[in-house]
């Protein structure tokens, strides 16, 4: 007990650090200190400074520097959706150009003004001078999307009782495979602009509406108690009764970059079965 009275009692006993005046020797400044307390200030300064590191680790993209934090799905979905929110944003800053460049010129006086003529005859004769006839660029991107439209109606065969021949619903970036043990029924794609989501099979709309969650939502019933769901974040083009045909668009994105997202399920027999067995989306 002595011991331990005397181990408390050193811990415990105050020094005191003073600042004296070198010519006055005034004690202008002094703090009392005991090993007691620097211990607990340098441990409460150690847990505050592991609490702010681990913030900044879990609530900051920092985390992403470090080895095991970055998520690969996670990355590549987030590099696409910002290249695609850049793409948006270059041509609202392109459209913006050009519109105060056409405030630069009126107000320069640079396009000439009838005193009688009407703003309706004004906006005629500045359109006489472009040609709305199609470029090369747009003859060029019709051939494209053409043969991207014919690259998406690629097909899987699945053999079970009957033979499937499905088309893809839609080509792009896997960012979330099937899983039921996560609650995921089916597969999320991230798409590209102006790309469709296209029927797997023919059948029948049995549902199409909004579901609450920021999602539309159209099922269509096919053949062998298939059932399709499509989950996106822009109205479909076909509603409850409508018949579809194998590779017919539902809907074609060309909204914002983050409006590209589409999940997709297969129901068997009242069952979700893995997408990944029937089709492939590259």
């Amino acid at each position: 007990m002595k011991k331990k009275s005397s181990f408390y009692n050193k811990i415990r006993f105050k020094y005191k650090l003073s600042v004296l005046n070198e010519n006055t020797l005034e004690d202008v400044w002094h703090i009392r200190l005991s090993a007691l307390n620097v211990f607990l200030s340098v441990f409460f300064v150690a847990v505050l400074y592991f609490f702010i590191i681990a913030v900044l680790i879990i609530y900051t993209p920092l985390r992403g520097f470090l080895p095991g934090y970055t998520d690969n799905a996670k990355l590549s979905k987030q590099i696409l959706v910002d290249a695609m929110r850049i793409d948006s944003m270059y041509q609202a800053v392109s459209t913006n150009t050009a519109y105060v460049e056409m405030l630069r010129r009126v107000m320069a006086s640079e396009i000439p003004v009838d005193s009688t003529a009407t703003i309706k005859s004004i906006t005629e004769k500045e359109r006489e001078h472009y040609n709305l006839d199609p470029s090369k660029k747009e003859f060029a991107f019709r051939s494209e999307y053409e043969e991207s439209e014919k690259s998406t109606a690629s097909v899987h065969t699945q053999s079970s009782s009957s033979e499937f021949l499905m088309c893809s619903p839609v080509v792009g970036l896997v960012t979330a495979k099937f899983d039921p043990s996560q609650g995921r029924y089916g597969m999320t794609v991230v798409a590209e602009r102006k790309s469709s989501v296209h029927s797997i099979l023919d059948g029948v709309v049995v549902f199409s509406g909004y579901d609450g969650k920021g999602d539309y939502v159209l099922q269509v019933q096919h053949a062998d108690a298939l059932l399709s769901i499509y989950r996106i974040k822009q109205p479909f083009l076909k509603k409850v009764g409508d018949d579809v045909h194998a590779g017919e668009i539902l809907a074609t994105f060309l909204g914002k970059a983050s409006e590209f997202e589409v999940n997709f399920e297969i129901w068997k027999a009242g069952k979700p079965v893995n997408p990944a067995t029937y089709l492939s989306f590259k």
